[in-house]
Parts: structure tokens; C-alpha cells; sequence
């Protein structure tokens, strides 16, 4: 759960925050995760980018753009 305090204290909005939702990229070939910088790629997943479906196709459809390869799958994190 995360809470934004806007103005007073008093104030509070509470925004859920799940993995239902959210998607990782991961090379099929070297079973490493997208960097979170949206470059580069490590392994494991401390650094490694979430985000939704939205904005997976965003960054996605960016890099093919910018004809950067792409070898990313996308997949549900663990717990999701």
C-alpha cells in the first residue's frame, strides 16, 4: 500500500499497489530481466524493470522505433 500526503497531513490518499497488473521483460536466451533504466539487462530482479501492460508496450514499441534489438518476452512477476 502506498500513501500520498497532499497539502495537510490530514489529507491522505491510499493507492493500492499489486503485482496483478504488472508485467517484467526477460531474454529468453540469457534468462536476464530489463534493466529498470528501460536498458541493459541484469539478473535477477532487485534492479530489474515492472511496470503495466501499457507501459510495457510503450517501452517496447519505443526501442523497435529506434531499431535497438529486442529480445524480451514479457512475463508475470512471482506473486502475481
Amino acid at each position: 500500500m502506498t500513501q500520498v500526503v497532499t497539502g495537510s497531513p490530514k489529507l491522505k490518499t491510499q493507492l493500492p499497489t499489486s503485482n496483478k497488473n504488472r508485467v517484467r521483460f526477460r531474454d529468453p536466451k540469457t534468462k536476464e530481466y530489463l534493466h529498470l533504466s528501460g536498458t541493459g539487462q541484469t539478473k535477477g530482479t532487485d534492479y530489474a524493470w515492472i511496470g503495466t501492460h501499457a507501459q510495457a508496450r510503450a517501452i517496447r514499441d519505443r526501442a523497435l522505433s529506434e531499431d535497438q534489438p529486442w529480445p524480451f518476452i514479457a512475463v508475470r512477476p512471482k506473486g502475481a
